[in-house]
């Protein structure tokens, strides 16, 4: 599917009426959202993906119209995933892909996640990034990770990397304005970091 598409498909779900300034609740534009599944499309199709701290599902979702096999959404909040579940509903009757069905939902606190997955596609809330970043390389041989960009969230990024034997394959940067923030004139610049582990290879 073609970026601009895909951003136009994106732009169709339904935002969380209830943002929870507490839970770091914005989400990802359409058109980041596009980049960032564009870029990560060879290892969405086909395999297993997860979308921590999916808010309203628009990873999640874009995921599946990429041909996941399957995706899991993962929220601590039981309510947004209501509003995630209706979306994937959503773009499922506008577009006439099945992808509900390669959905799933699941409302836990990202910490608590034990899994098995070959790709993590996320925009942690920035006050707990690390946290998201940890358990993505956890779980996960590839991730596509968005991040407030400063020298020390880089830094820190590396070091998480070093720590699982992984290295960083692609950083990309993009302007990024957090909803109830509409009275600053200038938005935060954030950055995709893309993170790999090796591959194990059986003797």
């Amino acid at each position: 599917m073609e970026r601009r598409k895909l951003a136009l498909i994106l732009s169709l779900l339904r935002e969380n009426p209830n943002q929870k300034y507490k839970l770091e609740q914005y989400s990802i534009t359409p058109d980041i959202a596009a980049v960032t599944l564009i870029t990560a499309s060879r290892d969405i199709k086909g395999k297993i993906v997860y979308d921590l701290g999916c808010g309203a599902g628009r990873f999640a979702i874009g995921a599946a119209l990429l041909g996941a096999k399957k995706v899991f959404g993962v929220d601590i909040d039981r309510d947004v995933l209501d509003i995630a579940r209706a979306n994937a509903k959503l773009i499922e009757e506008k577009t006439g892909l099945k992808i509900s069905e390669r959905c799933e939902w699941i409302a836990k606190d990202v910490k608590d996640i034990k899994a098995e997955a070959d790709t993590v596609i996320q925009f942690p809330p920035f006050a707990n990034d690390l946290l998201f970043f940890k358990k993505a390389l956890e779980i996960a041989r590839n991730v596509y990770s968005i991040h407030k960009k400063t020298e020390k969230t880089r830094k820190s990024l590396a070091e998480v990397c070093e720590k699982f034997g992984a290295k960083i394959k692609l950083e990309k940067s993009f302007k990024y304005k957090i909803p109830w923030e509409e009275g600053r004139k200038i938005g935060h610049e954030v950055f995709l970091i893309v993170a790999k582990k090796p591959k194990v290879s059986i003797a």
